[in-house]
C-alpha cells in the first residue's frame, strides 16, 4: 500500500486520518513511518496519535475504507431477515472484531441486534457492551464513506437493522 498525507485508514474498527509520513535513514536504508490520529475526534481521543513504520503495516489489520458500493450492499444484507439458531459467543465475537473486517462486525452486529430482540434470550451486559463496539466501528466507516454524520450513520444502521429481524411485522404495527 502506499500512503499520502490525508488518507484514511481505519485500525480496529475506527477511522484514522494520516497527517504526517516521516522518512528516515537507518543502516543506509530509508524508512517510511506514517503518523495517524482519529478522524472523528472525541474529548478521550482528540490528544493521541498513532505511528507505524510502512514496512510493518503488513503485519497488522489496518486497512483502507471501503468503497460505497461496498457500503450500500452491506447496508442491504441488513434488512434480509434470518434466524439465528446458535448464541453468539463473545469469545469468539471479540476475536473477529479485532481482524477488523466490516463484513464480519456486519454479522456480528446483525447477531447481537437480533438476540437482543428476542424477549425470551437473556442479553447480558457483556454482550451490550460488544453490541455497542461494533455498532460504533460499523457507525465511523459509513458516517466516512457515505458522507454523513455519525448520527445519521447510527440511524439508518438501526433502520436496516430493524427491517430484518424476524418480527418486522410486529416492529410495523408498534409504530
Amino acid at each position: 500500500m502506499t500512503f499520502k498525507v490525508g488518507d484514511k485508514i481505519v485500525r480496529l474498527g475506527q477511522l484514522y486520518r494520516i497527517f504526517r509520513i516521516k522518512k528516515q535513514k537507518t543502516k543506509g536504508k530509508e524508512e517510511r513511518t506514517i503518523f495517524f490520529r482519529a478522524h472523528f475526534r472525541t474529548k478521550q481521543n482528540r490528544t493521541l496519535t498513532y505511528s507505524i513504520p510502512i514496512k510493518n503495516i503488513g503485519k497488522t489489520t489496518i486497512r483502507r475504507p471501503i468503497s460505497k458500493k461496498k457500503l450500500k450492499i452491506l447496508l442491504k444484507k441488513f434488512s434480509k431477515k434470518i434466524d439465528i439458531k446458535k448464541p453468539v459467543i463473545l469469545a469468539q465475537v471479540r476475536g473477529i472484531l479485532d481482524l477488523n473486517d466490516i463484513s464480519e462486525t456486519a454479522r456480528i452486529l446483525k447477531s447481537l441486534w437480533i438476540e437482543k430482540n428476542d424477549e425470551s434470550k437473556n442479553f447480558s451486559k457483556s454482550k451490550e457492551d460488544v453490541f455497542i463496539l461494533s455498532m460504533k466501528q460499523l457507525v465511523e466507516e459509513a458516517a466516512f464513506v457515505g458522507e454523513i454524520s455519525l448520527i445519521r450513520a447510527g440511524e439508518k444502521i438501526k433502520a436496516g437493522l430493524k427491517g430484518g429481524t424476524k418480527n418486522d411485522k410486529q416492529n410495523k404495527t408498534q409504530k
